[in-house]
């Protein structure tokens, strides 16, 4: 069985129309990855440091296998934030590494790392909270 891309996941988790079924299409779907995408997107703490505007790419070729490539890059998004590792990144390196990463994974993850950004995603906050209550404790 093939490893589902974390942009089908969320996809999956946004079309439940209720906080219970998004809560089970999150826990359904655990990963430390899928922690980190929601951490990401929706912690106040964290801010993105990369421009607002989507940055010239070129998506990745659909015909290559690439829907597991953001389980690996994960880890990257401290990066393109206000961790200690991405304020030690300077601007125009952040920016380099932000287009290499959506150049590498799959089209459908690049363009969710891209609503991340934008803060775009439809998963209810409330039900991260109930799936993830120790991550989101600080959370408002």
């Amino acid at each position: 069985m093939a490893t589902k891309s974390l942009a089908q996941i969320i996809g999956e988790i946004e079309k439940q129309k209720t906080k219970a079924g998004q809560v089970k299409a999150i826990l359904d779907n655990d990963s430390n990855a899928l922690r980190m995408i929601f951490e990401f997107t929706y912690d106040p703490m964290l801010q993105w440091l990369v421009p607002d505007s989507d940055p010239p790419y070129r998506p990745a070729n659909d015909t290559i296998d690439q829907e597991g490539r953001l389980y690996q890059e994960i880890d990257k998004l401290v990066y393109f934030t206000n961790t200690p590792d991405g304020l030690n990144v300077k601007s125009m390196r952040r920016e380099q590494l932000f287009i290499q990463l959506l150049e590498t994974v799959a089209p459908d993850d690049a363009k969710l790392l891209l609503r991340m950004r934008r803060k775009e995603m439809k998963v209810m906050v409330p039900a991260i909270k109930e799936a993830y209550p120790k991550m989101t404790a600080h959370w408002k």
